[in-house]
Protein backbone atom coordinates (compact mmCIF):
# COMPACT_ATOMS: atom_id res chain seq x y z
CA UNK A 1 0.00 0.00 0.00
CA UNK A 2 1.25 3.47 -0.90
CA UNK A 3 0.54 4.72 2.61
CA UNK A 4 2.90 2.15 4.11
CA UNK A 5 5.64 3.25 1.71
CA UNK A 6 5.24 6.86 2.83
CA UNK A 7 5.22 5.82 6.47
CA UNK A 8 8.49 3.90 6.15
CA UNK A 9 10.07 7.06 4.73
CA UNK A 10 8.72 9.10 7.67
CA UNK A 11 6.44 10.96 5.26
CA UNK A 12 3.60 11.01 7.76
CA UNK A 13 1.47 13.73 6.13
CA UNK A 14 1.52 11.88 2.81
CA UNK A 15 0.79 8.58 4.53
CA UNK A 16 -2.12 10.14 6.44
CA UNK A 17 -3.62 11.39 3.18
CA UNK A 18 -3.44 7.90 1.65
CA UNK A 19 -4.99 6.24 4.69
CA UNK A 20 -7.75 8.86 4.75
CA UNK A 21 -8.64 8.14 1.12
CA UNK A 22 -8.66 4.43 1.94
CA UNK A 23 -11.04 5.08 4.83
CA UNK A 24 -13.50 6.68 2.39
CA UNK A 25 -13.91 3.27 0.77
CA UNK A 26 -13.16 0.89 3.63
CA UNK A 27 -14.79 2.73 6.52
CA UNK A 28 -15.07 -0.42 8.62
CA UNK A 29 -11.46 -1.60 8.35
CA UNK A 30 -9.84 -1.26 11.79
CA UNK A 31 -6.30 -1.41 10.38
CA UNK A 32 -6.83 1.77 8.35
CA UNK A 33 -8.03 3.72 11.38
CA UNK A 34 -5.09 2.35 13.36
CA UNK A 35 -2.67 3.53 10.67
CA UNK A 36 -4.34 6.95 10.70
CA UNK A 37 -3.97 7.05 14.49
CA UNK A 38 -0.24 6.38 14.33
CA UNK A 39 0.28 9.00 11.61
CA UNK A 40 -1.69 11.59 13.54
CA UNK A 41 0.35 10.86 16.66
CA UNK A 42 3.58 11.27 14.69
CA UNK A 43 2.24 14.61 13.43
CA UNK A 44 1.26 15.58 17.00
CA UNK A 45 -2.46 15.59 16.11
CA UNK A 46 -3.10 13.89 19.41
CA UNK A 47 -6.88 14.32 19.68
CA UNK A 48 -7.30 12.83 16.21
CA UNK A 49 -4.85 10.06 17.09
CA UNK A 50 -6.90 9.11 20.15
CA UNK A 51 -10.19 9.21 18.24
CA UNK A 52 -8.88 7.15 15.31
CA UNK A 53 -7.55 4.50 17.68
CA UNK A 54 -10.90 4.50 19.51
CA UNK A 55 -12.70 3.80 16.23
CA UNK A 56 -10.28 0.95 15.49
CA UNK A 57 -10.93 -0.41 18.97
CA UNK A 58 -14.71 -0.26 18.56
CA UNK A 59 -14.57 -1.91 15.14
CA UNK A 60 -12.27 -4.68 16.37
CA UNK A 61 -12.40 -5.03 20.18
CA UNK A 62 -9.70 -7.74 20.03
CA UNK A 63 -7.11 -5.45 18.42
CA UNK A 64 -4.65 -4.76 21.24
CA UNK A 65 -2.69 -2.31 19.08
CA UNK A 66 -5.78 -0.10 19.03
CA UNK A 67 -5.88 -0.04 22.84
CA UNK A 68 -2.16 0.70 23.01
CA UNK A 69 -2.21 3.54 20.49
CA UNK A 70 -5.29 5.08 22.07
CA UNK A 71 -3.74 4.91 25.55
CA UNK A 72 -0.47 6.34 24.24
CA UNK A 73 -2.22 9.29 22.60
CA UNK A 74 -4.17 9.94 25.81
CA UNK A 75 -0.95 9.81 27.80
CA UNK A 76 0.56 12.45 25.53
CA UNK A 77 -2.59 14.53 26.02
CA UNK A 78 -1.90 14.33 29.76
CA UNK A 79 -5.06 12.30 30.33
CA UNK A 80 -3.31 9.78 32.54
CA UNK A 81 -6.40 8.33 34.25
CA UNK A 82 -8.18 7.71 30.99
CA UNK A 83 -5.05 6.24 29.41
CA UNK A 84 -4.64 3.84 32.33
CA UNK A 85 -8.27 2.74 31.99
CA UNK A 86 -7.74 1.93 28.31
CA UNK A 87 -4.51 0.07 29.14
CA UNK A 88 -6.39 -2.13 31.59
CA UNK A 89 -9.06 -2.90 29.01
CA UNK A 90 -6.40 -3.85 26.50
CA UNK A 91 -4.75 -6.16 29.00
CA UNK A 92 -8.09 -7.85 29.58
CA UNK A 93 -7.96 -8.72 25.90
CA UNK A 94 -4.30 -9.82 25.93
CA UNK A 95 -2.85 -10.01 29.41
CA UNK A 96 0.72 -10.76 28.30
CA UNK A 97 1.08 -7.83 25.90
CA UNK A 98 4.46 -6.32 26.79
CA UNK A 99 3.81 -2.86 25.35
CA UNK A 100 0.57 -2.45 27.31
CA UNK A 101 2.16 -3.82 30.46
CA UNK A 102 4.98 -1.29 30.27
CA UNK A 103 2.65 1.58 29.46
CA UNK A 104 0.47 0.61 32.42
CA UNK A 105 3.51 0.71 34.72
CA UNK A 106 4.54 4.12 33.37
CA UNK A 107 1.06 5.52 33.84
CA UNK A 108 0.70 4.17 37.36
CA UNK A 109 4.05 5.68 38.25
CA UNK A 110 3.06 9.08 36.83
CA UNK A 111 -0.25 9.07 38.69
CA UNK A 112 1.43 8.05 41.93
CA UNK A 113 4.00 10.84 41.60
CA UNK A 114 1.27 13.38 40.85
CA UNK A 115 -0.75 12.24 43.85
CA UNK A 116 2.29 12.42 46.15
CA UNK A 117 3.15 15.94 45.04
CA UNK A 118 -0.42 17.24 45.43
CA UNK A 119 -1.97 15.53 48.47
CA UNK A 120 -5.62 16.31 49.00
CA UNK A 121 -5.95 18.21 45.74
CA UNK A 122 -8.77 17.78 43.30
CA UNK A 123 -8.50 14.62 41.19
CA UNK A 124 -10.07 14.03 37.76
CA UNK A 125 -12.98 11.63 37.46
CA UNK A 126 -15.50 10.67 34.77
CA UNK A 127 -18.16 12.80 36.47
CA UNK A 128 -15.97 15.89 36.82
CA UNK A 129 -13.64 17.23 39.54
CA UNK A 130 -14.20 15.68 42.98
CA UNK A 131 -12.11 15.47 46.12
CA UNK A 132 -9.78 12.48 46.31
CA UNK A 133 -11.43 11.29 49.52
CA UNK A 134 -14.86 11.59 47.92
CA UNK A 135 -13.74 9.59 44.90
CA UNK A 136 -12.49 6.80 47.16
CA UNK A 137 -15.76 6.85 49.11
CA UNK A 138 -17.71 6.28 45.91
CA UNK A 139 -15.59 3.37 44.72
CA UNK A 140 -18.04 0.74 45.95
CA UNK A 141 -20.90 2.46 44.13
CA UNK A 142 -19.16 1.80 40.82
CA UNK A 143 -18.90 -1.97 41.25
CA UNK A 144 -22.00 -2.76 39.20
CA UNK A 145 -21.75 -0.05 36.57
CA UNK A 146 -18.96 2.27 35.49
CA UNK A 147 -18.80 5.14 33.07
CA UNK A 148 -15.49 5.53 31.27
CA UNK A 149 -13.97 8.92 30.63
CA UNK A 150 -14.92 9.03 26.98
CA UNK A 151 -18.63 8.58 27.62
CA UNK A 152 -18.76 4.89 26.64
CA UNK A 153 -20.32 2.65 29.24
CA UNK A 154 -19.66 -0.78 30.66
CA UNK A 155 -22.15 -2.91 32.54
CA UNK A 156 -22.46 -6.32 34.09
CA UNK A 157 -25.14 -9.02 33.99
CA UNK A 158 -26.77 -7.60 30.85
CA UNK A 159 -28.72 -4.91 32.69
CA UNK A 160 -27.53 -1.51 31.47
CA UNK A 161 -29.63 1.39 32.65
CA UNK A 162 -31.44 3.61 30.18
CA UNK A 163 -28.82 6.31 30.74
CA UNK A 164 -26.06 3.83 29.92
CA UNK A 165 -27.83 2.67 26.78
CA UNK A 166 -28.31 6.19 25.51
CA UNK A 167 -24.81 7.21 26.58
CA UNK A 168 -23.13 4.41 24.67
CA UNK A 169 -25.28 4.95 21.60
CA UNK A 170 -24.65 8.70 21.56
CA UNK A 171 -20.90 8.32 22.06
CA UNK A 172 -20.60 5.84 19.19
CA UNK A 173 -22.82 7.77 16.78
CA UNK A 174 -21.07 11.06 17.54
CA UNK A 175 -17.68 9.49 16.97
CA UNK A 176 -18.59 7.88 13.65
CA UNK A 177 -20.51 10.94 12.48
CA UNK A 178 -17.50 13.19 12.92
CA UNK A 179 -15.41 10.85 10.82
CA UNK A 180 -18.05 10.48 8.11
CA UNK A 181 -18.31 14.26 7.89
CA UNK A 182 -14.55 14.53 7.59
CA UNK A 183 -14.44 11.90 4.84
CA UNK A 184 -17.40 13.45 3.03
CA UNK A 185 -15.71 16.86 3.04
CA UNK A 186 -12.63 15.31 1.49
CA UNK A 187 -14.68 13.44 -1.07
CA UNK A 188 -16.64 16.57 -1.99
CA UNK A 189 -13.39 18.45 -2.44
CA UNK A 190 -12.22 15.71 -4.79
CA UNK A 191 -15.63 15.70 -6.51
CA UNK A 192 -15.88 11.97 -6.01
CA UNK A 193 -18.79 11.80 -3.59
CA UNK A 194 -20.31 8.34 -3.36
CA UNK A 195 -23.63 7.24 -1.93
CA UNK A 196 -24.40 3.59 -1.32
CA UNK A 197 -24.93 1.04 1.39
CA UNK A 198 -21.23 0.11 1.49
CA UNK A 199 -20.33 -3.54 2.03
CA UNK A 200 -17.18 -2.59 3.94
CA UNK A 201 -19.37 -2.33 7.05
CA UNK A 202 -19.81 -6.09 6.88
CA UNK A 203 -17.44 -8.89 7.78
CA UNK A 204 -16.14 -10.90 4.81
CA UNK A 205 -18.33 -13.90 5.63
CA UNK A 206 -21.39 -11.69 5.92
CA UNK A 207 -20.91 -10.43 2.38
CA UNK A 208 -21.91 -13.90 1.23
CA UNK A 209 -25.41 -13.09 2.48
CA UNK A 210 -25.88 -9.80 0.58
CA UNK A 211 -28.45 -10.48 -2.11
CA UNK A 212 -29.91 -7.22 -3.42
CA UNK A 213 -29.46 -6.94 -7.17
CA UNK A 214 -27.91 -3.63 -8.15
CA UNK A 215 -27.15 -2.66 -4.56
CA UNK A 216 -23.86 -1.94 -2.79
CA UNK A 217 -22.36 0.12 -5.58
CA UNK A 218 -21.65 3.83 -5.98
CA UNK A 219 -24.73 5.76 -7.10
CA UNK A 220 -24.48 9.46 -7.92
CA UNK A 221 -27.32 11.58 -6.59
CA UNK A 222 -29.95 12.26 -9.26
CA UNK A 223 -30.52 15.83 -10.39
CA UNK A 224 -33.83 17.70 -10.14
CA UNK A 225 -35.73 15.24 -7.96
CA UNK A 226 -39.43 16.09 -7.64
CA UNK A 227 -39.58 16.07 -3.85
CA UNK A 228 -42.82 15.60 -1.90
CA UNK A 229 -44.22 18.76 -0.30
CA UNK A 230 -43.64 17.38 3.21
CA UNK A 231 -40.04 16.32 2.56
CA UNK A 232 -38.00 16.33 5.79
CA UNK A 233 -41.04 17.36 7.85
CA UNK A 234 -41.31 15.67 11.28
CA UNK A 235 -43.53 12.61 11.53
CA UNK A 236 -43.20 12.09 15.28
CA UNK A 237 -43.50 8.65 16.84
CA UNK A 238 -44.58 5.88 14.45
CA UNK A 239 -45.31 2.20 14.80
CA UNK A 240 -43.87 -0.27 12.30
CA UNK A 241 -47.31 -0.47 10.69
CA UNK A 242 -47.49 3.33 10.29
CA UNK A 243 -43.97 3.42 8.84
CA UNK A 244 -45.09 0.93 6.18
CA UNK A 245 -47.32 3.66 4.68
CA UNK A 246 -44.12 5.30 3.41
CA UNK A 247 -43.01 2.29 1.36
CA UNK A 248 -41.65 2.24 -2.19
CA UNK A 249 -44.98 2.54 -4.01
CA UNK A 250 -46.84 5.11 -1.90
CA UNK A 251 -48.53 7.67 -4.11
CA UNK A 252 -47.08 10.67 -2.23
CA UNK A 253 -43.54 9.51 -3.11
CA UNK A 254 -42.35 10.18 0.41
CA UNK A 255 -39.94 7.40 1.30
CA UNK A 256 -38.99 6.72 4.91
CA UNK A 257 -37.02 4.00 6.67
CA UNK A 258 -35.75 3.36 10.18
CA UNK A 259 -32.30 2.57 11.53
CA UNK A 260 -32.15 1.66 15.22
CA UNK A 261 -35.36 3.57 15.91
CA UNK A 262 -34.42 6.72 14.01
CA UNK A 263 -36.66 7.43 11.02
CA UNK A 264 -34.95 9.00 8.00
CA UNK A 265 -36.52 10.71 5.01
CA UNK A 266 -34.83 9.24 1.91
CA UNK A 267 -37.24 10.80 -0.60
CA UNK A 268 -34.37 12.58 -2.35
CA UNK A 269 -33.07 9.20 -3.52
CA UNK A 270 -35.89 7.70 -5.59
CA UNK A 271 -33.19 6.01 -7.67
CA UNK A 272 -32.50 3.83 -4.64
CA UNK A 273 -35.77 3.60 -2.73
CA UNK A 274 -38.70 3.93 -5.14
CA UNK A 275 -40.44 0.99 -6.78
CA UNK A 276 -37.64 0.50 -9.30
CA UNK A 277 -34.71 1.13 -6.96
CA UNK A 278 -32.37 -1.61 -5.71
CA UNK A 279 -33.50 -0.97 -2.11
CA UNK A 280 -37.23 -0.78 -2.83
CA UNK A 281 -37.96 -3.78 -0.62
CA UNK A 282 -36.37 -1.99 2.36
CA UNK A 283 -38.32 1.26 2.03
CA UNK A 284 -40.91 1.81 4.76
CA UNK A 285 -39.23 -0.67 7.09
CA UNK A 286 -36.81 -0.84 10.01
CA UNK A 287 -33.40 -2.06 8.81
CA UNK A 288 -31.69 -2.56 12.16
CA UNK A 289 -31.60 -6.34 12.41
CA UNK A 290 -30.40 -6.71 8.82
CA UNK A 291 -27.60 -4.21 9.43
CA UNK A 292 -26.66 -6.03 12.64
CA UNK A 293 -26.70 -9.46 11.01
CA UNK A 294 -25.23 -8.39 7.66
CA UNK A 295 -28.22 -9.56 5.62
CA UNK A 296 -29.96 -7.21 3.19
CA UNK A 297 -33.20 -9.08 2.51
CA UNK A 298 -36.71 -8.04 3.49
CA UNK A 299 -36.91 -11.04 5.84
CA UNK A 300 -34.41 -9.30 8.09
CA UNK A 301 -36.41 -6.07 8.38
CA UNK A 302 -38.91 -5.14 11.12
CA UNK A 303 -37.35 -7.54 13.60
CA UNK A 304 -36.92 -5.99 17.02
CA UNK A 305 -34.46 -7.32 19.59
CA UNK A 306 -32.48 -5.88 22.49
CA UNK A 307 -29.06 -5.49 20.88
CA UNK A 308 -27.41 -4.98 24.26
CA UNK A 309 -28.32 -8.56 25.15
CA UNK A 310 -26.40 -9.69 22.06
CA UNK A 311 -23.32 -7.90 23.37
CA UNK A 312 -23.69 -9.80 26.63
CA UNK A 313 -23.95 -13.07 24.69
CA UNK A 314 -20.62 -12.40 23.01
CA UNK A 315 -21.79 -10.93 19.69
CA UNK A 316 -20.81 -7.28 19.94
CA UNK A 317 -21.98 -5.48 16.81
CA UNK A 318 -23.44 -2.41 18.51
CA UNK A 319 -20.66 -0.19 17.20
CA UNK A 320 -21.43 -1.40 13.68
CA UNK A 321 -25.10 -0.50 13.95
CA UNK A 322 -24.17 2.89 15.42
CA UNK A 323 -21.82 3.49 12.50
CA UNK A 324 -24.72 2.86 10.11
CA UNK A 325 -26.86 5.25 12.11
CA UNK A 326 -24.17 7.91 11.79
CA UNK A 327 -23.89 7.20 8.05
CA UNK A 328 -27.64 7.72 7.49
CA UNK A 329 -27.53 10.97 9.46
CA UNK A 330 -24.64 12.20 7.35
CA UNK A 331 -26.28 11.10 4.12
CA UNK A 332 -29.92 12.07 4.75
CA UNK A 333 -29.91 14.62 7.56
CA UNK A 334 -31.39 14.49 11.03
CA UNK A 335 -34.08 11.90 11.78
CA UNK A 336 -37.65 13.04 11.14
CA UNK A 337 -39.17 10.71 13.70
CA UNK A 338 -38.77 7.74 16.03
CA UNK A 339 -39.97 4.14 15.73
CA UNK A 340 -41.96 2.99 18.73
CA UNK A 341 -40.48 -0.49 19.47
CA UNK A 342 -37.02 0.96 20.05
CA UNK A 343 -38.26 3.22 22.85
CA UNK A 344 -38.63 0.06 24.94
CA UNK A 345 -35.55 -1.81 23.76
CA UNK A 346 -34.81 -3.21 27.22
CA UNK A 347 -38.16 -5.04 27.10
CA UNK A 348 -37.37 -6.68 23.76
CA UNK A 349 -36.15 -10.30 23.60
CA UNK A 350 -32.54 -11.29 23.11
CA UNK A 351 -31.64 -11.56 19.42
CA UNK A 352 -31.52 -15.00 17.79
CA UNK A 353 -27.79 -15.13 17.15
CA UNK A 354 -28.18 -18.44 15.33
CA UNK A 355 -29.67 -16.45 12.44
CA UNK A 356 -26.35 -14.67 12.03
CA UNK A 357 -24.36 -17.91 12.20
CA UNK A 358 -26.66 -19.61 9.70
CA UNK A 359 -26.49 -16.74 7.22
CA UNK A 360 -22.70 -16.61 7.42
CA UNK A 361 -22.25 -20.17 6.17
CA UNK A 362 -20.66 -20.25 2.72
CA UNK A 363 -22.65 -22.74 0.61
Amino acid sequence: MKGNEHFKKNEYSEALEVYTRAAETYMYDASIWLNRSICNRKLNNLDDAATDAEIAQEIDPSNVKAYYNRALALQLLDKQDEALSICKKGLQTQSDNKALQQLKIDLQKSLAEASASCPGEIAPSPQGPVKVASAMHKKDQKEHTQESTNGVYEWKNGEPSEAERQGYKKAMVDMFRSKYEELRARADAAKSKRSTLQTDHYEDVQKQSLQLTGGHRPMDRPDDVDLPVDYQQPVGLLTAEQLAAYDCDNTQRRYLLSVYGNIFDVSDRPDKYDLNGPYSSLTGKDLTWGLFAGVDTVEYTNKFYDLYKARDLGKDKLAGVCSWLAWYETEYGKPVGQLEPWLREAELPAPPLEEIEEMCVVM
